[in-house]
């Protein structure tokens, strides 16, 4: 499955997917760090969600 297809998975489903295929073949596991790091040098991260306000009470 190439993460270019799914254009709405961010790096954390990403490092799911690959963390659960790891856990499933024997391989090691895929540091989260190292996804977020690939997918930002090709321009594959979403957007950040703008923070919500705070609300005053």
């Amino acid at each position: 499955m190439a993460v270019a297809d799914l254009p709405t998975y961010g790096y954390r489903r990403v490092w799911a997917l690959l963390r659960r295929e790891s856990e499933r073949d024997g391989l090691p596991v895929v540091n989260a760090k190292r996804v977020y790091r690939i997918m930002r040098t090709h321009n594959l991260l979403l957007e950040r969600k703008p923070a919500d306000p705070c609300r005053k009470r």
